[in-house]
Order: C-alpha cells, then structure tokens, then sequence
C-alpha cells in the first residue's frame, strides 16, 4: 500500500513539474515575443513622429503649395513603406511564436501516454438529422 502511495506521489509530482515547465517555457515565449512586438510598435510610433515633423518643416520651407504638395508625397510614401516594413516585421514574429506554440503543444501531447495519436484514433461522430 505505502509503495503504491510513494508511486502515486511521484507520479503527481513529475506531472505537476512538467506542468510547470511548460508554463515557464510558455511564459518565456510569450515574453520574449511582447519585447519583440513592443519594439516594432516602437519604430512604427518613432516613424510616425518623424514624418509629422518633416511635415511641418517642409511647410516653413517650401512657399510653392504644388512643391508642398509633391513633398509631402514623398513623405507620405516613405512613411507608408517603414509601415508595412514593421508590419511584415510583426507578422514573422506572430508567425514565429504561433509555430514554436505549437511546437509546444505537440510536445506536450507527446508527453503525457495515451494522448499521442488519440484524435486520429477516435471514432468519428455522426450527426443525425430530426425527423
């Protein structure tokens, strides 16, 4: 009986420790990942900014409204470039973090008995329609 109890103590103690593992890696993950998506929100802020103060500068300096304009263009299409740069940026790293999340989970799945393969075992459910 007492070895049965030791057995089962450790068995829930090696759970809850892979348990906790996965939550501090998880946690790490996610961490690591806001940092990244903090700094692109960073260089998009830094890149709006900028472009707001070429703005009112070129309009102290340039008198002409049509070179105003054109300018103003250019300032808008360089903006709109360094957007979609932090936006493809931020995208790779939610892509990042969605495949090491699931790197995770299959992991994780494979770690626990029984639970590799479960859903391709399962018996497909049928629905039947009211008569």
């Amino acid at each position: 009986m007492e070895h049965n109890f030791n057995q089962y103590v450790e068995t829930f103690g090696n759970a809850n420790r892979q348990a906790l593992d996965a939550a501090l890696r998880f946690n790490k993950m996610m961490l690591r990942m806001q940092g990244l998506l903090a700094r692109q929100q960073l260089a998009a802020f830094e890149s709006l900014v900028a472009a707001g103060s070429k703005q009112l500068r070129l309009v102290g300096e340039i008198k002409d409204p049509k070179d105003l304009v054109s300018k103003q263009a250019e300032v808008a299409v360089e903006l709109g470039e360094k957007m979609m740069a932090v936006a493809q940026e931020s995208f790779d790293i939610q892509s990042q973090a969605r495949e090491e999340l699931t790197t995770m989970v299959e992991e994780g799945m494979k770690a626990v008995p029984g639970i590799d393969g479960a859903t391709e075992k399962a018996p497909a459910k049928t629905v039947r329609k009211a008569a």
